[in-house]
């Protein structure tokens, strides 16, 4: 099945779709297609859980929210206890 699109464009967005064209050589429906997709992918990786839950697995130790808030907790008391060793010695 095949869908035909008709867009009413301002003279801003027809500028935008133009240099588009000539940056990528993309044809005006190509360009169409390939913001769609993006646009569903955005919305498909905040509806699994955001940005976060989307690149979790790649930062590591990192990717939990817990063990991060313990690191910086404890990063912060280390620079406290120093500041106040340094104001008795």
């Amino acid at each position: 099945m095949t869908t035909h699109l008709t867009l009413r464009l301002t003279e801003a967005e027809s500028k935008l779709v133009e240099r588009l064209h000539v940056q990528t050589g993309l044809s005006k429906s190509a360009l169409v297609k390939q913001a769609l997709q993006r646009l569903s992918a955005v919305h498909e990786a905040s509806a699994e859980g955001g940005l976060f839950a989307l690149g979790a697995k790649r930062f590591g130790r990192h990717g939990d929210a817990a063990r991060q808030s313990a690191s910086i907790k404890s990063v912060v008391r280390e620079r406290l206890n120093a500041k106040h060793a340094g104001r008795s010695g």
